[in-house]
Protein backbone atom coordinates (compact mmCIF):
# COMPACT_ATOMS: atom_id res chain seq x y z
CA UNK A 1 0.00 0.00 0.00
CA UNK A 2 1.42 3.38 -1.00
CA UNK A 3 0.85 6.76 0.16
CA UNK A 4 -2.70 7.49 0.20
CA UNK A 5 -3.86 11.13 -0.67
CA UNK A 6 -6.36 13.59 0.32
CA UNK A 7 -9.27 13.95 -2.83
CA UNK A 8 -9.13 17.20 -4.03
CA UNK A 9 -12.03 19.52 -4.35
CA UNK A 10 -11.96 18.60 -8.08
CA UNK A 11 -12.48 15.62 -7.89
CA UNK A 12 -15.07 15.73 -5.50
CA UNK A 13 -16.96 18.48 -7.82
CA UNK A 14 -16.45 16.44 -11.14
CA UNK A 15 -18.53 13.46 -8.78
CA UNK A 16 -21.24 15.02 -8.11
CA UNK A 17 -20.91 16.70 -11.18
CA UNK A 18 -21.01 13.47 -13.48
CA UNK A 19 -23.62 12.15 -10.90
CA UNK A 20 -26.02 14.78 -11.16
CA UNK A 21 -25.96 14.32 -15.18
CA UNK A 22 -26.25 10.74 -15.30
CA UNK A 23 -29.33 10.63 -12.71
CA UNK A 24 -30.69 13.37 -14.65
CA UNK A 25 -30.43 11.54 -17.94
CA UNK A 26 -31.62 8.38 -16.46
CA UNK A 27 -34.41 9.65 -15.10
CA UNK A 28 -35.55 11.41 -18.47
CA UNK A 29 -34.65 8.34 -20.70
CA UNK A 30 -35.98 6.47 -18.75
CA UNK A 31 -39.58 7.94 -19.14
CA UNK A 32 -39.40 8.22 -22.50
CA UNK A 33 -38.49 4.49 -22.66
CA UNK A 34 -41.65 3.47 -20.08
CA UNK A 35 -43.61 5.90 -22.07
CA UNK A 36 -42.49 3.86 -25.90
CA UNK A 37 -43.06 0.76 -24.56
CA UNK A 38 -46.80 1.66 -22.93
CA UNK A 39 -47.61 3.22 -26.32
CA UNK A 40 -46.17 -0.02 -28.13
CA UNK A 41 -48.56 -2.33 -26.15
CA UNK A 42 -51.42 0.08 -26.82
CA UNK A 43 -51.19 -0.21 -30.57
CA UNK A 44 -50.76 -4.01 -30.47
CA UNK A 45 -53.53 -4.58 -28.50
CA UNK A 46 -55.74 -1.96 -30.55
CA UNK A 47 -54.43 -2.95 -33.55
CA UNK A 48 -55.22 -6.98 -32.29
CA UNK A 49 -58.58 -5.71 -31.43
CA UNK A 50 -59.31 -4.32 -34.84
CA UNK A 51 -58.49 -7.18 -36.45
CA UNK A 52 -55.09 -6.33 -38.07
CA UNK A 53 -53.03 -8.58 -36.13
CA UNK A 54 -53.46 -12.52 -35.49
CA UNK A 55 -52.38 -14.14 -32.37
CA UNK A 56 -51.44 -17.29 -32.28
CA UNK A 57 -52.06 -18.12 -28.45
CA UNK A 58 -51.78 -21.45 -28.88
CA UNK A 59 -48.44 -21.48 -29.72
CA UNK A 60 -47.51 -18.85 -27.31
CA UNK A 61 -49.01 -21.30 -24.46
CA UNK A 62 -46.85 -24.25 -25.92
CA UNK A 63 -43.81 -22.06 -25.88
CA UNK A 64 -44.45 -20.87 -22.53
CA UNK A 65 -44.61 -24.12 -21.34
CA UNK A 66 -41.76 -25.29 -22.76
CA UNK A 67 -39.81 -22.49 -20.80
CA UNK A 68 -41.29 -23.36 -17.45
CA UNK A 69 -40.70 -27.34 -18.34
CA UNK A 70 -36.85 -25.92 -18.53
CA UNK A 71 -36.89 -23.69 -15.96
CA UNK A 72 -38.07 -26.17 -13.88
CA UNK A 73 -35.59 -28.94 -14.76
CA UNK A 74 -32.53 -26.41 -14.24
CA UNK A 75 -33.90 -25.43 -10.52
CA UNK A 76 -34.13 -29.16 -9.73
CA UNK A 77 -30.61 -29.82 -10.23
CA UNK A 78 -29.47 -26.50 -8.45
CA UNK A 79 -31.61 -27.99 -5.37
CA UNK A 80 -30.13 -31.35 -5.80
CA UNK A 81 -26.40 -29.81 -5.76
CA UNK A 82 -27.31 -27.09 -3.17
CA UNK A 83 -23.95 -27.35 -1.43
CA UNK A 84 -22.04 -27.05 -4.02
CA UNK A 85 -23.54 -24.10 -5.39
CA UNK A 86 -23.28 -22.21 -2.44
CA UNK A 87 -20.03 -22.78 -2.03
CA UNK A 88 -19.16 -21.50 -5.46
CA UNK A 89 -21.73 -18.53 -5.36
CA UNK A 90 -20.13 -17.21 -2.12
CA UNK A 91 -16.35 -17.39 -3.26
CA UNK A 92 -17.64 -14.92 -6.28
CA UNK A 93 -19.51 -12.61 -3.81
CA UNK A 94 -17.04 -12.49 -1.51
CA UNK A 95 -14.20 -12.05 -4.05
CA UNK A 96 -16.85 -9.45 -5.86
CA UNK A 97 -17.24 -7.83 -2.45
CA UNK A 98 -13.86 -7.75 -1.93
CA UNK A 99 -13.01 -5.59 -5.14
CA UNK A 100 -15.89 -3.36 -5.19
CA UNK A 101 -14.96 -2.38 -1.01
CA UNK A 102 -10.75 -1.79 -2.30
CA UNK A 103 -12.39 0.21 -5.46
CA UNK A 104 -14.93 2.32 -3.25
CA UNK A 105 -12.18 2.62 -0.74
CA UNK A 106 -9.77 3.92 -2.95
CA UNK A 107 -12.17 6.73 -4.48
CA UNK A 108 -14.49 7.11 -1.57
CA UNK A 109 -14.96 10.40 -2.10
CA UNK A 110 -15.01 10.94 -5.44
CA UNK A 111 -17.76 7.68 -5.75
CA UNK A 112 -20.00 8.85 -2.92
CA UNK A 113 -19.99 12.30 -4.19
CA UNK A 114 -21.33 10.76 -7.67
CA UNK A 115 -23.66 8.84 -5.49
CA UNK A 116 -25.01 11.82 -3.90
CA UNK A 117 -25.39 13.70 -7.50
CA UNK A 118 -26.83 10.84 -8.99
CA UNK A 119 -29.79 10.66 -6.36
CA UNK A 120 -29.92 14.68 -7.06
CA UNK A 121 -30.40 14.23 -11.12
CA UNK A 122 -32.99 12.16 -9.96
CA UNK A 123 -34.93 13.83 -8.01
CA UNK A 124 -34.51 17.02 -9.70
CA UNK A 125 -34.94 15.64 -13.17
Amino acid sequence: MGKESKPTQHEVAMGALAGICSGYLFKKVSKYAAATAVVGYLAVQGASQAGYIKINWKKVNDQIEDIKEDLTDEISEIITDEDTLVLENEGRLKATARRAYEAFKQNAATSGSFTAGFALGILFA
